[in-house]
């Protein structure tokens, strides 16, 4: 039977910073999305009309966002014929899936509008 010798030279602040390193990376990417987003949503609300949009999931929580993360956004005032579009549109834009939802008479509708992040039109 072979046994191994614990490795003193190995030292886990080597691990720890480059996790770390990463954390900041991603949490970077969510506030640069986050910016990109507000644009698409702009450029959006001069094609298709809604009154509200907030940004909510992983995108919304510091530090929960991951690099292979969906975008979600939950409208209000999205009609149907402009669903599709924009779910196409904003995935078009930043590159990733957006799981996009109508949040009237949705049942996490005033948990999105509590936690989640309000985009504001721009008159």
């Amino acid at each position: 039977m072979k046994t191994f010798k614990k490795n003193p030279a190995f030292l886990t602040h080597l691990l720890d910073e480059a996790i770390e390193r990463e954390r900041k990376e991603r949490e970077e990417l969510r506030h640069r999305l986050i910016i990109k987003l507000f644009d698409v949503l702009d450029r959006l609300s001069a094609e298709a009309s809604f009154s509200e949009a907030y940004l909510f999931g992983s995108i919304a929580k510091p530090y929960k966002f991951l690099k292979g993360s969906d975008i979600d956004i939950g409208f209000v005032g999205l009609s149907e014929k402009d669903f599709f579009k924009a779910m196409s549109f904003i995935s078009r834009e930043i590159g990733r899936d957006a799981d996009v939802i109508q949040m009237e008479d949705h049942r996490l509708a005033e948990k999105i509008k509590r936690e989640g992040i309000k985009w504001i039109r721009k008159d």
